[in-house]
């Protein structure tokens, strides 16, 4: 059986408590893009680094694609067509923190390495060339593990999302474009991807259920747990000057 008729197989209507979690795990997915892009439209900063999103981009559009293939082979399986809308959302999402990243950002995140004016086009490229890479990078361990490697990919882009932001965190001064609320919803799904009731432990035990996984849960959350710690330690914010409530 191969990944694809296992997933059909494991996700039925009558399979409540897989759907719940997969639901909750697709949840704090969107949760935190949500954050993310009203941090940067509200406060004109990212709380990711730029090759988050365009790792993000390169691999969700990858399985939006794979997803919508396989489910037009299977009399359009509610499943694998709902998994690739969900994926083509995030996509969205992840289109317009780009946006906003070039808007408000680029300087500081490429004036260290534009000569110049950090121009839009500059920038633009830069990103475009970024994400061709991760694409590479996505497309290359798929060929090696198999186009039925989504829940190993979900798995990762998860791990990716508690320590991805780490460093950037580190060196803001202030809580601008970060938010405590946002560490903890990270804190909490990180949590949620290493459980031994998660989705990918359920549907795939005989890949999940291993000390490996398990003590690599133990480092995420730990990393999840001191980003908590590092946005707590930055000066609060305050009012705007628009008197509009900062994102908490």
């Amino acid at each position: 059986m191969n990944f694809f008729d296992q997933l059909v197989n494991a996700y039925t209507f009558d399979n409540v408590s897989l759907l719940v979690v997969s639901a909750i795990t697709f949840a704090f997915g969107f949760w935190e893009y949500i954050y993310s892009f009203r941090l940067v439209f509200c406060e004109h900063t990212s709380p990711f680094p730029i090759w988050m999103h365009t790792f993000y981009i390169a691999h969700d559009s990858t399985f939006a694609v794979l997803f919508f293939i396989e489910a037009s082979k299977r009399n359009w399986n509610w499943f694998c067509l709902a998994v690739s809308i969900a994926l083509v959302v995030w996509n969205a999402f992840e289109f317009v923190c780009v946006y906003y990243a070039i808007k408000y950002e680029r300087e500081e995140i490429f004036g260290g390495y534009v000569a110049g004016e950090v121009t839009e086009r500059k920038v633009l490229f830069l990103i475009i060339a970024q994400t061709m890479a991760m694409y590479g990078i996505v497309w290359m361990i798929i060929m090696y593990v198999g186009k039925g490697c989504f829940f190993q990919w979900a798995c990762v882009t998860n791990m990716v999302m508690a320590a991805g932001p780490t460093t950037l965190w580190m060196k803001r001064r202030d809580r601008r474009g970060m938010s405590i609320g946002l560490a903890l919803v990270i804190l909490a799904g990180t949590i949620n991807n290493f459980l031994p009731c998660s989705m990918f432990a359920t549907v795939f035990p005989e890949v999940f259920r291993h000390p490996t996984y398990y003590i690599t849960g133990i480092i995420f959350i730990a990393i999840a747990v001191s980003n908590v710690i590092i946005v707590k330690s930055k000066p609060a914010k305050s009012y705007s000057g628009s008197g509009k409530k900062p994102i908490w």
